[in-house]
């Protein structure tokens, strides 16, 4: 057994917090303050669609001057989901983020939506894996 997280569903977080597309985004943001998260998955039948992330309301409500009462999550999700088998490594979850320019990963297995990582996940699982090779390094 390893003593640092090395898989995606090591470190992944669980439940997932979703809204549903015709959710305004006045509401999803109290849910996102309320549960201090800094997205969410948004959803049509149960099924995940997008993603919003707090920067994408800034950019597509507020600077427009939007009414988030009347703005719906499906208009300002991003889309397609970028997501990652919870088998996967970590490592190979940082590149995925890396070259998809995102900040998230949905983890699924098969076709269910299991969990969500994010980038502050991922170096707080390298963070682990380093000082625990030092640790072992310092040991007499």
């Amino acid at each position: 057994m390893e003593l640092f997280p090395s898989v995606v569903s090591d470190i992944m977080k669980s439940p997932v917090i979703t809204v549903q597309k015709e959710n305004n985004v006045r509401d999803a943001t109290i849910l996102m303050i309320d549960k201090r998260i800094g997205c969410l998955i948004v959803t049509e039948m149960h099924k995940p669609i997008g993603i919003v992330t707090k920067s994408d309301i800034i950019k597509r409500v507020v600077m427009p001057c939007l009414d988030p009462c009347e703005v719906k999550m499906g208009d300002v999700m991003s889309t397609p989901l970028i997501t990652i088998g919870k088998n996967q490594g970590i490592l190979a979850a940082m590149r995925k983020m890396r070259e998809m320019t995102v900040t998230q990963l949905v983890v699924m297995e098969g076709e269910e939506m299991v969990g969500i990582i994010s980038e502050r996940d991922l170096l707080r699982a390298v963070s682990i894996a380093s000082l625990s090779s030092f640790r072992t390094l310092l040991r007499v």
